[in-house]
């Protein structure tokens, strides 16, 4: 706390002042005199009217001529002669005007005394107003003697407060310019010891900045010197890596250049493998072909002779009917056989023509397949089915394709082709 009041003490001054300025309006605020007719107790309040002396006298001046009006009204009753009495002639009048006259006398003494009564009342009335005016005057008096003396020690008090009031604020003036000067003064030390340390701050800030400078220019020469060793240190290694690269690059190009040569020299080998398997596959083919086309001459050569002994068989068979009715059955099934045998080996051939040899297998293989086949040779499309495999299913498939290729194939006409409506034969290469 006293090291916050040492850097900061204008706020200490201004606590200060307030603090004296709050004690001068409390001293202010306080009542030094009081009343000393009232003892110390609180003044009861009286209501009352005050009247002059001029007042009062017309009010007693009223009130004496009321009293000598109503004792002139009085008196001519009292004065006032009694009527005569009646005439004597009457005993009966007589009586009634007696106790007329009674009655009127003890009327007038009710009235009398009626009269006296109200006499003393508004006289006791009277007494009693004029001594309630004595007393509000007097009242009156000592409420005008009390008003006077109260303003007067008001006056006195006003006095007294404006008093300590001007000498409260000519205190407090006095303070503010004391308060004020000693502020100045010690905003003026504060002032020079802040630019005194502001001067030493910068004079140190100056030698640290002067020394950070020297370590950071020995840093950067330093710096400078490791870069450049490192440069020379990444040139040297860069040498080295580029007579390794190179190195390696001139073994890559001997090697891609040896496996150059060895790829062409496997490719050439491969290529004459090639051009001696096309050359064998077109030697087969020749062959292949030659062997179709003398199957080819064959078959139609045999088809030939077979339409040769099937008219020569018609014509016989023309003959032996007219001859032999029960022998020509049995002639018949037995020709019908033979047809058959002979025509199976000529289909076999036909489609062993369009056979194709699958790639990397045995030529010593059997396949069973059965077959539907329409008049004229037709091969019904989807009704090749192989019965007995060869246990190979790339042989059997190409020996189906051949079938749907070698179609029509040739079969016999007549009686005879109800053997090959759907039959089946073995294939073998």
């Amino acid at each position: 706390m006293w090291q916050v009041l040492r850097e900061n003490r204008r706020a200490l001054y201004w606590s200060l002042l307030l603090h004296l300025l709050f004690g001068l309006l409390l001293f202010v605020s306080v009542r030094f005199l009081a009343d000393p007719s009232l003892g110390g107790q609180t003044p009861k309040l009286v209501q009352a009217t005050l009247l002059g002396d001029r007042a009062m006298e017309e009010m007693v001046s009223r009130f004496r001529t009321e009293q000598t009006r109503r004792a002139a009204d009085k008196q001519p009753e009292e004065t006032k002669a009694p009527p005569p009495p009646p005439a004597p002639d009457v005993t009966t009048r007589t009586a009634e005007a007696a106790a007329a006259q009674a009655e009127r006398q003890a009327q007038e003494a009710a009235r009398q005394a009626a009269a006296q009564a109200q006499q003393r009342e508004a006289q006791q009335k009277a007494e009693a107003q004029a001594q309630a005016a004595a007393q509000a005057q007097a009242a009156a008096q000592a409420q005008a003697q009390a008003a006077a003396q109260r303003e007067a020690q008001a006056e006195a008090q006003r006095q007294a407060e404006a008093q300590a009031r001007r000498e409260t604020e000519t205190q407090a003036r006095r303070a503010a310019e004391l308060a004020a000067r000693q502020y100045a003064a010690e905003e003026a030390r504060r002032q020079a010891a802040a630019a005194e340390r502001q001067a030493q701050a910068q004079a140190r800030q100056q030698a640290a900045a002067e020394e950070r400078q020297a370590q950071e220019a020995a840093a950067t020469a330093a710096q400078i010197q490791r870069q450049a060793e490192e440069a020379a240190r990444r040139m040297h290694s860069e040498r080295e890596r580029i007579r390794q690269e190179q190195a390696r690059l001139e073994a890559e190009a001997q090697r891609r250049q040896q496996a150059a040569l060895a790829l062409q020299r496997r490719e050439e080998a491969q290529r004459l493998r090639q051009i001696e398997t096309e050359a064998e596959r077109l030697a087969v083919e020749e062959e292949r072909r030659l062997a179709q086309e003398e199957s080819q001459q064959r078959i139609e050569e045999e088809a030939r002779a077979l339409e040769q002994e099937d008219r020569e068989r018609l014509a016989m068979a023309q003959a032996r009917r007219t001859r032999e009715s029960d022998a020509a059955s049995q002639s018949s099934s037995d020709q019908i056989a033979r047809e058959v045998d002979r025509y199976i080996p000529v289909v076999r051939d036909r489609v062993r023509q369009f056979w194709t040899h699958p790639p990397g297998q045995s030529a010593d293989q059997l396949t069973k397949v059965s077959l539907r086949v329409m008049p004229g040779g037709e091969v019904v499309p989807n009704s090749v089915r192989v019965v007995r495999s060869s246990g190979n299913t790339a042989f059997d498939q190409s020996v189906i394709a051949a079938i749907y290729n070698a179609s029509p194939i040739p079969v016999p006409s007549g009686p005879a082709f109800e053997q090959f409506r759907e039959f089946d034969f073995d294939f073998s290469p």
